[in-house]
C-alpha cells in the first residue's frame, strides 16, 4: 500500500522547493551525461549519493539501471526526514509551534509596506491565487505554498517525487530507513530568517511564478541528462544575494549530514542508498566533496 500523499506532503516538501526555484538539480563534477550519482567506499560497506527531485511526473520513471540496482542491493535507506511518518496532528502542531501568524498582530501588507504589497497582490492574482487569504502567514510559508500550487498545476507532485518512490519502495522491501533529520528543525530553518529576507525571497518567488515552467523544464532535463556547469554556475547566482540562507539551509546541514554518513561509513556493515535533494551534491560544500576531502574514496556513475 502506498503511503498518501496530500496537503501535508505539498506543506513539507515547501521547505525544500528552494530546490526547483531557479537552482540547479545537479551535482558539480567532470563526468558528462553522468546522474547525481556517487559511490562511497566506507571501510565494510557501500554508501550510494543519489541527489533527487522532490516534485517529479509519472512520465519521469523508471529510473536509470545503475540507481535502481544500488538501491536493490542496499538495505539501509538514508533520507532527510519520513514524511510518512508523520501524521496530520503531529504536522499541525508543529507548524503551530513553528510557524504560526505574524507576531504582533501584523499581517502581510504591514510587513511589505503598500507599494509593495499591491505588487505581491497583482503578481498573485495574474496566477489566480488570492493573496490576501495568505496574508496572516510569513512570507517564506506564503512563497513556498504559492510555488507548491504551481508546480502542482504544471503536474509535478510530491507522490512522484524521488523521495516518495524511495520511502515506497524501502516499505514494500521491508529496508530499513534512516533519518537524517526532523520535522520541527526542518520548519524552523525558514522560520528562523529575518524578516526582510523572507520579504525578499517571497517578492522573488512571485516575480518569477510565470516563468516556472520553462525553469522546470530546464532543470528536470538537466538533472536527467547530467548538464552540470550551467547549473552550478546558476547556484552559486543565486545565492549570492542570499548568503544566510545557503548556509543555513545548505551549508550547516551538508557539514552535519556528513558526520552522520561518516559514521555509517565507519561503523556499519551494510550497504546504505542515500536519497537527499540534489542541492546538496552541488559545489564544493556538496556532501560528495565533504567525503572526498575526509578521504573517502568517491566516484561519480
Amino acid at each position: 500500500m502506498k503511503y498518501s500523499y496530500g496537503i501535508k506532503q505539498t506543506l513539507f516538501h515547501g521547505l525544500v522547493l528552494s530546490l526547483l526555484l531557479c537552482i540547479p538539480l545537479w551535482g558539480a563534477e567532470d563526468s558528462e551525461g553522468a546522474p547525481s550519482f556517487w559511490r562511497v567506499e566506507g571501510a565494510n560497506n557501500t554508501v550510494w549519493l543519489f541527489g533527487t527531485v522532490h516534485f517529479l511526473t509519472e512520465k519521469h520513471y523508471p529510473l536509470a539501471d545503475k540507481v535502481e540496482k544500488a538501491f536493490r542491493s542496499s538495505p539501509s535507506l538514508v533520507v532527510e526526514i519520513n514524511i510518512a511518518l508523520v501524521d496530520e496532528e503531529q504536522l499541525q502542531a508543529t507548524m503551530m509551534a513553528h510557524i504560526g501568524m505574524l507576531p504582533g498582530g501584523r499581517n502581510l501588507e504591514a510587513l511589505l509596506g503598500e507599494e509593495r504589497y499591491a505588487r505581491a497582490r497583482e503578481l498573485a492574482a495574474e496566477r489566480e491565487h488570492a493573496l490576501d487569504q495568505m496574508k496572516m502567514l510569513p512570507p517564506w510559508m506564503v512563497a513556498f505554498v504559492l510555488t507548491a500550487f504551481e508546480l502542482e498545476r504544471l503536474g509535478y507532485s510530491a507522490e512522484h517525487g524521488v523521495d516518495a518512490y524511495f520511502l515506497n519502495r524501502a516499505k514494500a522491501e521491508d529496508k530499513r530507513i534512516v533519518e537524517l533529520e526532523t520535522l520541527e528543525f526542518q520548519m524552523s530553518l525558514f522560520a528562523e530568517l529575518d524578516e526582510e529576507m523572507q520579504a525578499a525571497y517571497l517578492m522573488q518567488t512571485l516575480e518569477e511564478l510565470a516563468s516556472m515552467e520553462e525553469q522546470i523544464e530546464m532543470l528536470i532535463g538537466a538533472w536527467e541528462e547530467g548538464s552540470l556547469d550551467d547549473l552550478e554556475e546558476t547556484l552559486l547566482k543565486y545565492f549570492e544575494e542570499y548568503p544566510g540562507l545557503y548556509k543555513s539551509i545548505v551549508t550547516e546541514r551538508n557539514h552535519d549530514w556528513n558526520q552522520k554518513l561518516i559514521e555509517i561509513l565507519e561503523e556499519s556493515d551494510q550497504d546504505h542508498f542515500v536519497a537527499v535533494g540534489a542541492l546538496h551534491m552541488v559545489g564544493e560544500k556538496g556532501l560528495n566533496q565533504l567525503l572526498r576531502r575526509a578521504g573517502y574514496t568517491v566516484q561519480q556513475q
